[in-house]
């Protein structure tokens, strides 16, 4: 919601920032339930270790466009 509010770079950067952050908390989470994963798809797919990898790599992408040439243009 926000980022709907606030367009432009400064609410994209604490949109990445936040999703860092909350990544790191989902990967120590995931690392504190692997010993209690079984090997099939749906313990990768729906256990915090995937999401939180999911996060941070959305993150360092919000960070990276929020220095896009599309943006700073605006």
């Amino acid at each position: 919601m926000y980022l709907g509010y606030r367009p432009g770079r400064v609410s994209l950067l604490v949109f990445g920032h936040t999703c860092i952050v909350v990544g790191s908390i989902l990967i120590t989470w995931g690392l504190y339930l692997l010993p209690h994963s079984q090997p099939v798809w749906q313990h990768i797919i729906f256990r915090p270790l995937f999401w939180g990898l999911i996060s941070i790599f959305g993150g360092f992408c919000a960070n990276y466009h929020a220095f896009c040439k599309c943006i700073r243009s605006t």
